[in-house]
C-alpha cells in the first residue's frame, strides 16, 4: 500500500497525470468557435457596383443569399453585422442584427470603418452553403433559376404598408413582417414567395426598392408564370 511521501511508481505517476488533465479539461469551454469582428451598417449604403448595380440604399444596405444573388432583407441603418467571410468581391458573409437576426450575405461599402466589438461567430458554412440555394429562401420564382434578375410587373393596392424585413430565421422557413418602408405603387416588380406560416411576397418598388409585402395586397397577378426549380 502506497503512502505518503512514497514515490510512486512510472505507471501510476502517468494514470493520476492523465486524470488530472481530464479534470481540467471538463472545466475548458467547449466552444471552439473563432471571434469575428462587428461592425455598425451605414446609411445610404452603395448598391453592389460588382452586380452591375449603381445608387445607394437609403435605409441601410441589402441582404443577400449569396454574392450577387437574390434580395433576402435589408440590414437596417445603425444595426449591427458580424463579419464571418469576405468574398474576392468583398461582400461580407455574417449575421445581421436588429429587425432580422439572420445569416446572409451584404456587398461592399456598407460598414462602419472600424469594429465595435469581437464576438464569437455565429453563421457556419452548411448555412452560407443552404441558403445559396434559391428554393431555401422561397418559391414560386418570377423566372427559371439564372434566368432574370429583376422581377416581374404585378398589380398590388398601393395602400398596403410595405416591409424591409421578414425573415427571422437563418434557416429561411419562417418570419413576420416587419420595419416599414412605406407604400408601394400599384406596378411593382414581383420575384418570389417567401416560406413561412404567413408568406409574404418579394417585389421591387420603383421608388423604394426591393420589399416585402403581404400576398394579399396582389389585385392581378397579370397571368405571371411561376417556376420552381432549384439552381
Amino acid at each position: 500500500m502506497t503512502t505518503i511521501g512514497t514515490t510512486l511508481r512510472p505507471r501510476a505517476r502517468a494514470a493520476i497525470t492523465l486524470a488530472a488533465a481530464a479534470a481540467l479539461v471538463g472545466l475548458l469551454p467547449t466552444s471552439s468557435q473563432a471571434n469575428v469582428n462587428r461592425y455598425t451598417v451605414q446609411p445610404n449604403s452603395p448598391k453592389p457596383a460588382a452586380c452591375n448595380n449603381s445608387g445607394t440604399i437609403p435605409a441601410g444596405t441589402w441582404m443577400q443569399n449569396k454574392v450577387c444573388g437574390y434580395w433576402v432583407g435589408t440590414a437596417m441603418a445603425g444595426s449591427s453585422f458580424d463579419v464571418h467571410q469576405t468574398a474576392v468581391s468583398n461582400y461580407h458573409y455574417g449575421r445581421s442584427w436588429g429587425g432580422n437576426n439572420i445569416c446572409g450575405w451584404i456587398p461592399p461599402g456598407a460598414l462602419g470603418s472600424s469594429p465595435t466589438a469581437s464576438v464569437a461567430e455565429s453563421c457556419s458554412d452548411a448555412t452560407k452553403d443552404n441558403i445559396s440555394h434559391r428554393r431555401t429562401i422561397g418559391y414560386n420564382f418570377n423566372a427559371a433559376a439564372h434566368a432574370a434578375t429583376d422581377g416581374t410587373a404585378i398589380t398590388v393596392n398601393p395602400a398596403c404598408t410595405a416591409y424591409y424585413n421578414y425573415y427571422t430565421t437563418s434557416a429561411y422557413s419562417d418570419g413576420s413582417l416587419r420595419d416599414v418602408a412605406g407604400n408601394p405603387g400599384s406596378t411593382v416588380m414581383y420575384r418570389f414567395t417567401t416560406n413561412g406560416s404567413n408568406p409574404a411576397i418579394v417585389v421591387r418598388d420603383s421608388a423604394i426598392g426591393w420589399i416585402f409585402l403581404s400576398r394579399s395586397c396582389v389585385t392581378d397577378w397579370r397571368g405571371i408564370t411561376f417556376y420552381n426549380d432549384n439552381d
